[in-house]
């Protein structure tokens, strides 16, 4: 449990960008670690989905200013996070100081 809420703690960082009102729609949208297969899709509506090789989960997350999410883990309780959106690419750091990258998944145009 403990590495999932790090993991999350990780993801949720890089929402946060530095304009005023556009970190939060340059976050949305789905995300993949660079050195993993985790996904990360932040939607409209103020959840994100966490996907893992072994596991998936949605938790609601909210900017709590211009550079940091909030996301709420159940039980576990809310962990901030640095978020910073630079065109395609992501970055997530963690309460602990720890650095997670990720790169924008492109969709296919219908």
């Amino acid at each position: 449990m403990k590495v999932l809420r790090l993991f999350l703690v990780f993801c949720l960082v890089a929402v946060a960008s530095s304009c005023a009102l556009k970190p939060s729609w340059d976050v949305v949208g789905t995300w993949q670690k660079e050195d993993g297969s985790e996904t990360i899709d932040f939607a409209r509506n103020g959840t994100v989905t966490v996907k893992t090789a072994n596991a998936t989960f949605t938790v609601p997350y909210m900017f709590s200013d211009t550079k940091h999410v909030s996301v709420h883990v159940g039980s576990l309780g809310s962990t901030k996070v640095a978020v910073e959106v630079q065109g395609d690419e992501m970055t997530l750091t963690g309460p602990n100081g720890k650095v997670s990258k990720f790169k924008k998944v492109k969709q296919p145009q219908s």
